[in-house]
């Protein structure tokens, strides 16, 4: 079992705490799970109360010995009842009630928000600390890279299985589970965590050909028609052809970190419009990454790569086409696929050492197909390090 250490969960909560101190939070208590894992090393039901000033505990609802098997946090102690949550709190604040009281407003359900603010601490100003969370999340320590590193291993290993596996007239969804086979006997852990309300996301899209260009619900350049209404994206039944692109879109993940990326394949010469936009997106990576120093302002980086696409002539194209268009080339990743930075419009945020996020920089056709190219980079002071090394190049079968 690949447990999280003990220094890892002491910096993260020393960093959290001084970031509560300074917005005058007394205490804070994280439920959700992709927090709870980080803070904790455990995703058992639990709350994690964390004072500004003193030591946490870790309150247990089920199951203990699962949790204190899995969290070096001490103490734990097992939750029987939620009757009992406030006064463990107002011990965690040295005996006293806190006045404000912070909790992941971001992602906790309004009924649960109001039985916490109605029925358990009623004297108590909630306030939202979901940003301080992301905050202290969006800096990588080594731990983490070096997961994001193996999680980046196992994407390779899902690119380098396509041109044995790929042939004409298997479909998406034939392809996309002989994939899948391969990337859980590689140890990705088929689940993938998004933290934005109705935002779901399975595997990845293998896609081709030209209904790639299908935009979906998602928040997302491409889509793909999937299998059912139910879930409005992805693989679906279409043979795939000679000639035409197979876009491998995924996401790993290897003890919760994930990697992201896209890789182009195609069985025989591709269309010559896609196979001119994959080499534009493999420019704008070079281009991108020349750039991409600690320091350079987030939403900058994008409104730049919107002027190389212009320049080139692919605006019509870049991120989407017409209502389906994104605006953003680049996303936050770690624990959730939406953590920040995002490379967006109008996002101010500045580069910094260990930040991570996947950049994907696609052309989307109408009635022609895909072409993208996207690997997951670590902020370094010497500028940006793919974790992906998966061949780069449009492979043709």
């Amino acid at each position: 079992m690949h447990t999280v250490p003990m220094s890892e969960i002491a910096t993260r909560v020393t960093t959290f705490q001084s970031l509560l101190a300074k917005q005058q939070v007394d205490a804070a208590i994280i439920r959700q799970n992709a927090d709870l894992y980080y803070f904790t090393g455990t995703v058992q039901d639990a709350h994690f109360i964390i004072p500004a000033a003193g030591r946490p505990v870790l309150l247990v609802r089920r199951d203990f010995n699962r949790a204190h098997e899995q969290s070096p946090v001490r103490p734990m102690v097992q939750l029987q009842s939620m009757k009992e949550l406030p006064a463990v709190v107002n011990d965690c604040c040295g005996g006293s009630a806190p006045r404000r009281l912070g909790m992941e407003l971001d992602v906790l359900p309004a009924n649960t928000f109001f039985y916490y603010d109605e029925k358990l601490f009623p004297r108590q100003q909630i306030v939202d600390i979901s940003g301080l969370v992301r905050q202290v999340r969006m800096i990588k320590s080594r731990w983490e890279i070096a997961a994001m590193r193996r999680a980046g291993e196992i994407s390779r290993a899902v690119a380098d299985a396509v041109p044995r596996l790929l042939r004409p007239g298997m479909s998406e969804l034939e392809l996309s589970a002989d994939l899948e086979h391969v990337a859980r006997r590689a140890g990705h852990l088929g689940l993938i965590r998004l933290r934005s309300f109705n935002m779901d996301m399975y595997f990845g899209h293998v896609l081709s050909g030209p209904e790639a260009a299908t935009p979906s619900y998602a928040d997302a350049p491409t889509g793909g028609l999937g299998l059912s209404p139910a879930f409005g994206q992805g693989p679906g039944t279409r043979r795939i052809q000679p000639g035409e692109v197979v876009s491998v879109d995924t996401m790993m993940n290897w003890n919760g970190y994930l990697n992201d990326q896209t890789r182009n394949f195609c069985i025989g010469e591709p269309p010559a419009k896609l196979a001119e936009a994959y080499r534009f997106v493999q420019e704008l990576h070079s281009r991108f990454c020349r750039r991409a120093m600690p320091g350079a302002v987030t939403g900058e980086l994008y409104e730049q790569l919107q002027r190389w696409a212009e320049e080139a002539g692919w605006a019509d194209y870049f991120m989407g086409f017409n209502a389906s268009r994104v605006s953003f080339v680049g996303h936050g990743l770690g624990l959730e696929v939406d953590e920040f930075p995002f490379i967006a419009q109008r996002q101010q945020l500045a580069l910094q050492e260990g930040m991570t996020f996947a950049l994907e920089p696609k052309i989307i056709i109408p009635r022609v197909g895909i072409a993208g190219l996207e690997n997951t980079y670590l902020v370094t002071a010497a500028g940006l390090e793919s974790l992906n090394t998966a061949d780069e190049e449009l492979i043709i079968v």
